[in-house]
């Protein structure tokens, strides 16, 4: 559900701007879901804009420093592994976003929400079942994998319901790596700067894991 980059990039309930001052956050969602009518508005309305290579270009390169993109780089694809205490992240075959911050000389910064996974339960189809075919297919053409997910009710924790868990989310923000301006990045240019990242977000990862309630013996899986 994105609910840890809404809730810190997207808003200022938990001081957004206080933390980075200077930074304007701009949270990029799927192009398609701006062709739905009214939930397009209901987007824009909390500041979302679309992950089209022209609105992401557009922001980058604004006169005005600052401008920062939060892009959700593993997708509809990463939401299918979305279990209670997994931390899987799609990202290897993921170079789109190095090669935008390489074109616009902007830094990749490695973020992480620990708790996300805990706020609903989803069901999981095995990777062979006809159900997992139908979100592969939906997937491919409309950009979003449907799921079945539950929380709970409004009165208990104990009984089913669509509102989330009460658990805590905390977002935790890397240290920036500095990345070279290449309005014609190479292929080496970005594999280089995209297994930084990689290694970035695996330290990050590491870091803050047992402070937020993740044993010592999970890792982070990157696929």
């Amino acid at each position: 559900m994105c609910i840890g980059t809404a809730c810190n990039f997207s808003t200022e309930s938990t001081g957004f701007s206080q933390k980075f001052p200077g930074l304007r956050a701009s949270l990029v969602g799927l192009d398609g879901l701006f062709h739905i009518p009214i939930y397009r508005d209901y987007l824009m309305a909390t500041g979302v804009c679309s992950v089209s290579r022209q609105s992401l270009d557009f922001i980058l390169s604004q006169p005005r420093r600052g401008q920062a993109v939060v892009i959700l780089v593993g997708g509809a694809q990463e939401s299918m592994y979305a279990l209670p205490g997994v931390h899987h992240v799609v990202l290897q075959n993921r170079k789109g976003f190095v090669r935008l911050a390489l074109r616009h000389g902007a830094s990749l910064v490695p973020v992480y929400s620990f708790g996300e996974n805990d706020v609903f339960r989803l069901k999981v189809f095995a990777t062979d079942s006809w159900q997992y075919l139908c979100q592969s297919i939906i997937k491919k053409y409309l950009g979003f994998a449907p799921c079945i997910f539950w929380g709970r009710s409004l009165f208990s924790a104990n009984s089913w319901g669509l509102l989330p868990f009460p658990v805590p989310i905390t977002t935790v923000v890397g240290r920036p790596i500095l990345v070279p301006q290449s309005l014609n990045p190479t292929d080496e240019e970005v594999d280089h700067y995209h297994t930084l990242y990689m290694k970035a977000l695996e330290e990050l990862f590491e870091e803050h894991k047992e402070s937020c309630g993740v044993p010592a013996s999970t890792h982070l899986t990157i696929t």
